[in-house]
């Protein structure tokens, strides 16, 4: 111990200057080592000391500038409350300022789903299969049974029966259905039953189907329901005349796809005109008027999973807004999944937000809130003062409140229960909640715009032939995207979708075409145009052929006398 003396420090100092001025090859081998361990517990790679030492530093000031950049854009367009706590209209307490926040993803916004067809619905690649998950044999089986009792009535005013007005069954309403389909691929349902028959004008697949006075018949008879019992059950149910056949048609889509971590809740109009109790006026859709169909689609595939008409006064709702309603009951199939919703101002509410973070619901909501909401402090409203292109955000608990100011004339009020946090988008310069409300908001709607773009609606002055058409429309759009799906899966290109409905319609139509040939009477032209569409032509052609070779024999008359046989006049 007496070898070494202690240091004062002058010493210590004097020491350190001297290290500054010490060239690289007298400090190389002490400083290499220990800044070589450093290097490999921090960098874990073999670069030298000095050339890393460069690199971190200019690593490190670049952070930080593009730090500050960001924290000084931020705040600018961040309009600041000066005080702590601000209310609504009714005294809802708001917190201008976030709590302090956890690296850990909350639990409400985890997900254990993967989007994509039900078990039951994987490997089926027959466009046919697939759309026999949605209009199903007890479907049309409900709807056989309920036209033929129509058919009676009506043949009760027909003199003459011929074969236009006999019961109809399975196989003719599939092919009714195919019609339809074939329609909506062509663009051809606009037309009337004189042009759509007319060989001439849209060729001869339709009169091989059936006849025009058989479509009209068929059109004009088709029921989804007892009418006899339309009295007793129409003041509790304004949709009795549809309401079984749709609900089998919403079992069936609920029960065909798992949908993903977000889903849109909008309303779909259904175009009518006619008299219906609940028909209802919306200036801003293409229809503007029709029947209200609050829908649920998955967000990113544009799966309709549920929805449910909106029936007017006769609409149980329980005593709680119409909007909270909705989203409730359609969201029924995915309560407590942590799923995000994603809906407009007709449905968002803070009581609705609060309600779902709770068992049995635990959802999360994104949506614009209207302005009138008693929710929204007077403070996050629009005034002269704050500028356009910045925003306000207040908070409670997991709630998030942003005001967003994108014209000077012009307020957007967004609500999440997701947790979010006050960040503003560096290149668009709109909050992140926006950004993904604008992502989610369009599912219901891009699958409105797929049913009007290949449409079997036809023009009908009866609102439950409406509907069906609807459900028609809606399992095309629901079966195409599974079978998308699962060939994408198989790895296999799928048909796109004009294809794959008239693969379709060819498939729904072929079984009746067939029993049509079975007909004795048939007319020889169609039985031709028949033959030609299942691929016997050339048989047919041939037979007519040699039948035509034959040379014809002179028969006589089973009334006529034997005398007058051999005259002529």
């Amino acid at each position: 111990m007496s070898r070494y003396n202690k240091l004062n420090v002058d010493d210590i100092f004097a020491i350190l200057c001297e290290e500054d001025n010490i060239t690289a090859d007298d400090s190389a081998s002490e400083e290499e080592g220990e800044e070589n361990c450093l290097q490999n517990v921090e960098n874990n790679n073999e670069n030298s000391c000095d050339s890393e030492d460069t690199q971190v530093n200019s690593c490190t000031e670049e952070d930080i500038d593009a730090a500050d950049v960001s924290v000084t854009f931020s705040s600018e367009r961040i309009h600041h409350i000066s005080d702590k706590i601000i209310r609504g209209k009714n005294g809802h307490i708001w917190s201008t300022s976030r709590a302090t926040l956890s690296h850990r993803t909350k639990a409400m916004n985890i997900v254990r789903a993967s989007r994509g067809p039900a078990s039951a619905c994987k490997n089926i690649f027959d466009p046919t299969h697939i759309f026999n998950l949605f209009i199903t044999d007890e479907i049309l089986n409900e709807i056989v049974k309920w036209t033929n009792v129509e058919m009676i009535t009506k043949r009760q005013n027909i003199s003459k029966t011929t074969a236009t007005y006999k019961d109809t069954q399975y196989l003719e309403i599939r092919a009714f259905i195919g019609i339809l389909t074939l329609t909506a691929v062509m663009k051809d349902n606009h037309l009337s039953t004189d042009e759509l028959f007319d060989s001439t004008f849209s060729g001869t697949r339709y009169v091989s189907v059936m006849s025009k006075e058989r479509f009209e018949f068929l059109s004009r008879c088709l029921r989804m329901d007892d009418k006899a019992l339309r009295p007793m059950l129409r003041p509790n149910d304004a949709f009795v005349p549809a309401r079984n056949v749709w609900e089998m048609f919403i079992k069936q889509c609920r029960n065909n796809y798992i949908p993903g971590s977000e889903v849109t809740i909008d309303e779909q109009l259904l175009g009518f005109r006619g008299r219906c109790p609940f028909r209802i006026y919306i200036p801003n859709k293409p229809s503007k008027y029709g029947i209200k169909f609050p829908m649920m689609c998955d967000a990113t595939s544009k799966y309709m999973i549920d929805a449910d008409p909106y029936t007017g006064r006769t609409t149980n709702s329980g005593g709680i807004p119409l909007g909270e309603f909705y989203v409730k009951k359609l969201s029924k199939t995915i309560h407590g999944s942590n799923r995000s919703i994603t809906c407009d101002n007709w449905f968002t509410s803070v009581p609705l937000a609060k309600n779902l973070l709770q068992p049995p619901y635990k959802l999360t909501i994104v949506g614009t809130i209207r302005s009138n909401k008693r929710e929204i402090p007077e403070k996050l409203k629009n005034s002269r003062s704050r500028s356009a292109g910045t925003s306000m955000f207040c908070f409670d608990g997991p709630l998030t409140l942003v005001s967003y100011k994108p014209k000077p004339s012009k307020m957007v009020y967004l609500l999440s229960s997701c947790d979010e946090d006050a960040i503003i988008n560096h290149s668009s310069r709109k909050p992140d909640m926006i950004h993904f409300y604008n992502q989610t908001k369009g599912g219901v709607d891009s699958f409105d715009q797929m049913c009007s773009s290949m449409s079997c609606s036809r023009k009908t002055n009866r609102w439950p032939m409406a509907v069906f058409y609807g459900i028609l429309n809606m399992s095309f759009v629901n079966s195409a995207i599974i079978y998308s799906h699962n060939m994408a899966a198989n790895n296999q290109k799928p048909l796109n979708r004009r294809e794959y409905m008239k693969q379709l319609s060819t498939d729904l139509m072929k079984p009746w075409m067939e029993e049509r040939l079975q007909g004795p009477t048939l007319i020889r032209s169609v039985r031709d145009n028949i033959g030609t569409i299942l691929g016997d032509h050339t048989s047919t052609h041939d037979n007519s052929q040699s039948e035509e070779s034959e040379p014809k024999k002179r028969k006589y008359c089973c009334f006529c006398s034997y005398k007058k046989r051999g005259c002529q006049k």
